[in-house]
C-alpha cells in the first residue's frame, strides 16, 4: 500500500490544490480518521482494509490478563478480538447482526464495557458484561450516537452521547449510568466529537473538539501542518460519586507540545497521560505515542511503525498500544520503567478471525431508554 506524503504545497494539479486546502481544515480535529477515510478513497485498497484504518481508533484496552480491541468482519460490521497476554489464545465477540465498537476493561479487569448494534435497527446499547462468566447487562440504549464508554467502579459507567443544542444542530457531552438508572449528564460542552474519555486518579480526561466553550491552541499562521494543538482536556473527577468537580464553562487544552496531540489515555494514578502525537519528521498524518505527564512534560514515545496506531492503555508501569501493518496486528508492551518492550502478533484476516472461539454472551435486557 503507497505511502501519500500529505504536504499543500505538492498537490499541483488543477483544482485539487483548493481540494485539499478543504480537507485540511474541516479535518483538523479528526485528522487521522480524515486520512484514513482519504488515503483508502485515492489508493484502491478494498474496503475491508480502510475499515481496519478506521477501526484502530475504535477501541483497545489491556488488564492484567488480557487486551482487547475492535476488529472490522466484513459488511460494515465489527467485532471485538480478546487474547489471552500469556497465551495468546485469541477469543471474538461477534454476536450475530451486531456491530460491536469502544471496548474497555475496569481497572480490576473483572468487567468489559462496550457499545453495540443491531444491523438495521436505529437503538444503540451500552453494555457491561463479566469477563469470567460473560453475563452482560444492558446499561442503557438511545438511538443516539454513543462511543467511549468506562468502568469506574462502584457500579457507575460513563460515556459519550448526543444532546440537543439550542439551534436544533448535535452536540456531544459525557454523560454517567447506573444499571436499572437513567443516566446524568456530567458535562455542557456540546462539542462536536469527544472521544476517547478516560479516568485515573481523581482526573478524567478526553479528547474533544468543535465547541464554543472549548478553547483551542490558536495557529498563529493558518498552517495547521506547522502548528502546535492540542485537543486534550482535563477536570477534576471524584470516582466514589462519578462526579465533576471544576465544571468550567471555559476548557483550555491541559497543555501543548509539538505537534498535534488527541486521543489522550491516563495512567490508573493519573499522574501520566499516553496520547496520539504528529510525527512531522515523515508527514503529518502519522501519529506517534508519547506519554507525558499531566504538565506536558515528555517522558516516552513509541514511534509508529505499520500504519496506524490505537490509543493506548496503561497497566501498572506498563503502556500498551495496537499497531496496524497490511496483515497483521501488533501489540506492543513497554515498562517504562524497564524500558523493556515485548509484543504479540494477530493477523486480522477474515479467515483467522472465524477460526478463533467465539465468546458467547447472556445478555440482561433490561435498560433505561433514550
Amino acid at each position: 500500500m503507497r505511502k501519500l506524503n500529505y504536504s499543500i504545497n505538492a498537490v499541483v494539479v488543477g483544482g485539487l490544490v483548493a481540494a485539499a486546502a478543504w480537507w485540511f481544515s474541516s479535518c483538523q480535529s479528526q485528522m487521522q480518521k480524515c486520512y484514513a477515510s482519504f488515503r483508502g478513497a485515492i489508493s484502491g485498497v478494498d474496503r475491508l482494509a480502510q475499515a481496519r484504518q478506521l477501526s484502530i481508533l475504535g477501541g483497545f484496552t489491556a488488564s492484567t490478563r488480557m487486551v482487547a480491541f475492535q476488529v472490522p468482519l466484513g459488511d460494515e460490521v465489527d467485532g471485538i478480538v480478546l487474547l489471552d497476554r500469556v497465551s495468546d489464545a485469541g477469543r471474538l465477540i461477534a454476536t450475530n447482526s451486531y456491530t460491536h465498537w469502544s471496548p474497555r476493561f475496569s481497572m480490576d479487569g473483572e468487567r468489559l464495557v462496550f457499545a453495540r448494534q443491531m444491523v438495521g435497527s436505529e437503538d444503540r446499547e451500552l453494555l457491561s458484561c463479566e469477563t469470567i462468566t460473560w453475563h452482560c447487562s444492558v446499561l442503557f440504549r438511545t438511538k443516539a450516537a454513543l462511543s467511549s464508554p468506562v468502568d469506574v467502579q462502584n457500579g457507575n459507567v460513563i460515556f459519550s452521547t448526543t444532546v440537543q443544542r439550542a439551534n436544533g444542530s448535535r452536540g456531544v457531552d459525557v454523560f454517567v449510568v447506573r444499571k436499572g438508572q437513567m443516566p446524568v449528564r456530567l458535562t455542557n460542552y456540546e462539542a462536536s466529537m469527544l472521544s476517547p474519555i478516560s479516568v485515573g486518579g481523581n482526573k478524567i480526561a478526553f479528547s474533544a473538539g468543535g465547541s464554543r466553550s472549548l478553547e483551542s491552541s490558536p495557529c498563529v499562521d493558518g498552517n495547521i501542518l506547522r502548528c502546535d494543538m492540542s485537543e486534550i482536556y482535563v477536570l477534576e473527577f471524584d470516582p466514589s460519586t462519578a462526579t465533576i468537580l471544576n465544571r468550567s464553562t471555559t476548557l483550555a487544552p491541559r497543555f501543548t507540545v509539538a505537534g498535534y496531540s488527541t486521543m489522550p489515555i491516563l495512567s490508573g494514578d493519573g499522574k501520566r497521560v499516553a496520547f496520539l502525537n504528529t510525527n512531522r519528521k515523515e508527514s503529518p498524518h502519522r501519529y506517534n505515542m508519547v506519554v507525558a505527564d499531566l504538565d506536558g512534560v515528555v517522558r516516552d514515545e513509541i514511534a509508529v511503525e505499520g500504519l496506524a496506531l490505537s490509543s493506548g492503555a496503561f497497566v501498572g508501569n506498563s503502556l500498551l498500544v495496537n499497531e496496524l501493518f497490511e496483515d497483521h496486528y501488533r501489540i506492543r508492551s513497554v515498562d517504562l520503567v524497564s524500558k523493556r518492550v515485548t509484543s504479540m502478533r494477530v493477523e486480522h484476516s477474515p479467515e483467522y478471525l472465524r477460526a478463533i472461539e467465539p465468546i458467547i454472551l447472556a445478555v440482561d435486557e433490561s435498560p433505561a431508554m433514550r
